[in-house]
């Protein structure tokens, strides 16, 4: 336990003297802008359902309604 405590304590002396022995630079400027530009925003849709997909997925539906419609048609007028 004592060569443990012993690690930890030269680990927490070596680790401080490391911190403290790096120098901070901080340089701060104000500019005042009379006009900024407004930056541009992209906004992405992440849902797995588009908005595309469901209207192809309706446009199709409603054709093959119609296909249908028109052969039940053609089919009936053969008939008579």
């Amino acid at each position: 336990m004592l060569g443990m405590a012993a690690v930890l304590l030269y680990n927490v002396v070596e680790l401080t003297r490391k911190y403290v022995g790096y120098p901070i630079n901080v340089k701060l400027s104000v500019d005042h802008q009379p006009q900024l530009t407004f930056p541009t925003i992209a906004i992405c849709n992440m849902s797995p359902i588009k908005k595309s997909s469901l209207l192809a997925a309706q446009n199709l539906a409603s054709v093959k309604r119609r296909k249908k419609r028109s052969a039940g048609m053609q089919t009936f007028i053969i008939i008579l």
